[in-house]
């Protein structure tokens, strides 16, 4: 069980749990903001990647310790990065807007603000993510062997079970495992950080759902907000005010362009914005297509059914036709079924890719 492709993989599960399944909305919000709060959060989370990397320093010694450190301290500088960058393109994206005298549009539409850089951000995040953890098993856990007392343990595991049925079995758990997290979840962040507008709430600029109307921003915030990209939104007309989050955690499945027009929603176990109204039936309805949708489309491109692909995106247009005349939105639903398909045939190629070299 000491096979390099799978411990590559093992730790590729390892950081999409650690951002996808157990980073809670409260981390994600204590990251985005200022000061002590927002080095609280990077510390729970960067303790989050580090539990869940233990196994290799248990597996590897000295190696697997060194390891865990690099990629928990890199992994919170490089989301605080992503978190001011964003807030840096969020902000720019508002002014030119206001510059512009436009005011936001509904929740199934882009928005005169929206920017594609969030979302650009997003990929480039989850991308030196894994470039991190690539490079650091090549230099330190690659050519590195396993603890004797680790190869104890799995054997006794293992049992009697054929050890390279074992090693299929686990490998294809491994990689299935991983396609869903980014299909069900990774995916469905995504593509809600790239439909949905940048807009104005409390002084601060926010990516999510529409909420309440805004109020104005406390002393300390206007005081901590200096940049000359954030000025004009402190001053921003109210009429222009709409609450979204930065933070993948708050646009959760519930902001899915497959979801109908209607009021804004709450999502699992995941605060909504100030003001926003529960999560709709409809909403929770195309939130499940979107999944769906890019669970059939990684079963084909697994099973090399890759022209079924276009009769799961032609039944889902199809559904949404005559809503397609109306130009905006149909620029909000082409751009978040482009962006899902994208993901669930690429994350599909590299799960294949990734069988192919680990199943004997």
């Amino acid at each position: 069980m000491s096979d390099p492709i799978l411990v590559l993989a093992w730790l590729v599960l390892a950081h999409l749990a650690a951002d996808f399944l157990f980073q809670t909305g409260g981390i994600v919000r204590a990251k985005s903001s200022h000061g002590r709060q927002a080095l609280a959060g990077l510390l729970a989370h960067g303790a989050i990647v580090a539990i869940l990397l233990i196994p290799v320093g248990l597996a590897f010694g000295g190696p697997g310790w060194l390891f865990l450190a690099v990629s928990a301290v890199l992994h919170m500088v490089v989301d605080r990065s992503k978190v001011l960058l964003t807030r840096r393109f969020a902000a720019a994206a508002l002014v030119a807007a206001h510059g512009r005298h436009e005011g936001p549009q509904p929740t199934d539409h882009l928005g005169r603000a929206w920017t594609p850089w969030p979302a650009a951000l997003f990929v480039l995040d989850q991308l030196v993510h894994l470039a991190i953890l690539a490079i650091a098993w090549a230099a330190l856990l690659s050519a590195a062997p396993l603890q004797p007392a680790w190869i104890d343990a799995v054997n006794r595991v293992i049992g009697g079970f054929d050890l390279v049925a074992f090693h299929d079995v686990v490998s294809a758990l491994v990689v299935g495992t991983s396609l869903v997290i980014a299909n069900v979840v990774g995916a469905s962040i995504f593509v809600a950080i790239l439909v949905r507008p940048v807009e104005q709430s409390e002084g601060e600029t926010r990516w999510g759902t529409r909420a309440g109307p805004a109020v104005a921003p406390p002393p300390d915030v206007a005081a901590r907000e200096t940049t000359p990209a954030r000025v004009s939104i402190e001053t921003a007309p109210p009429s222009r005010a709409w609450s979204v989050r930065i933070g993948p955690l708050e646009t959760r499945i519930a902001a899915e362009p497959e979801a109908a027009p209607g009021p804004p929603s709450s999502t699992s176990g995941v605060d909504a914005a100030p003001g926003a109204h529960p999560q709709s039936q409809t909403a929770r309805v195309g939130a499940t297509i979107g999944i769906l949708e890019r669970i059939l489309i990684v079963v084909f491109v697994l099973t090399g059914s890759q022209a079924a692909i276009g009769f799961v995106v032609a039944a889902k247009t199809l559904a949404r036709f005559r809503l397609l005349d109306d130009r905006d939105f149909a620029e909000y639903y082409l751009l978040g079924t482009l962006a899902s398909v994208s993901v669930a045939i690429i994350t599909g190629l590299v799960g294949a890719a990734a069988l192919d070299a680990l199943l004997v």
